[in-house]
């Protein structure tokens, strides 16, 4: 198993385990809504994760001084994108941006892009506890997108796209409802947690149809473009490969044996 899908799975266990503490350890040191102090802990872990995916990706060749600007970059432009539509309950387009990533450069990528949106965006619009369920959440929509093309060259039908995309605006939406939940609500039920969903559900439904549009009309042409830069980061020049095939051999010719 690759050292990059193992910090994956450690990034997957660590967010049901930050998901888990409210409700295993309520009103403790380490309870997210509770501690501030512990908010930065879990995002810092969170980094640290990231940049170890990161220097395993390297380490295994899977990606390329150029695709970690192209992160960072797309990150940053993502987020950004957020912020216009704020004023509009709901709607995210960079739910879109991070699940067609995701499809494109991997579970891997898109996760990091979905983290890295919800922690640039809220130095804009605030931090706080709902940042890392935001991280978890946008996280998840950027796996999904890298699990929906393992092979990362195949052009989706436009209509699964965006259902998956329709649905996935739901699931972003409760886990944020778990947040809700566990620091608003004075008792922990069912019931309680059908009052918040219920509460949240028109916001939940904007999410799922802007995820839906956006997808339908931008989705395959997002992806498109997203493959060709891709491709532009595999090239390699046939000079090169003569070049250093050239050095190999004079290297040979200098042994003294």
């Amino acid at each position: 198993m690759r050292k990059s899908n193992i910090i994956l799975s450690l990034i997957f266990f660590y967010s049901i385990f930050i998901i888990a503490i409210p409700l295993i350890f309520p009103g403790t040191v380490i309870d997210l809504s509770e501690n501030i102090l512990s908010l930065m802990v879990s995002i810092v872990i969170y980094l640290v994760l990231f940049l170890l995916g990161v220097y395993y990706r390297l380490e295994e060749k899977n990606l390329s001084t150029k695709e970690l600007s192209f992160i960072a970059i797309y990150s940053t432009f993502a987020a950004v994108a957020r912020i216009p539509f704020y004023s509009l309950p709901g709607i995210q387009p960079c739910s879109y941006l991070i699940l067609v990533v995701g499809y494109v450069f991997g579970p891997l990528i898109g996760c990091m892009i979905g983290a890295n949106v919800a922690i640039i965006s809220n130095l804009i619009l605030g931090q706080g506890a709902w940042t890392v369920y935001q991280i978890i959440a946008w996280g998840f929509i950027g796996v999904v997108g890298g699990l929906l093309n393992r092979s990362q060259n195949k052009t989706p039908n436009k209509w699964v796209l965006s259902i998956i995309g329709f649905v996935l605006g739901f699931i972003f939406g409760w886990i944020m409802d778990l947040w809700t939940w566990m620091t608003s609500t004075p008792s922990l039920s069912f019931n309680s947690f059908l009052i918040v969903g219920l509460k949240s559900l028109p916001f939940d439904l904007a999410h799922a149809i802007g995820n839906f549009l956006f997808l339908y009309f931008f989705g395959i042409k997002s992806i498109n473009i997203l493959q060709r830069h891709r491709q532009r980061f595999m090239i390699v020049y046939e000079n090169d490969i003569i070049g250093k095939e050239k050095d190999i051999k004079r290297k040979k010719t200098e042994l003294p044996y």
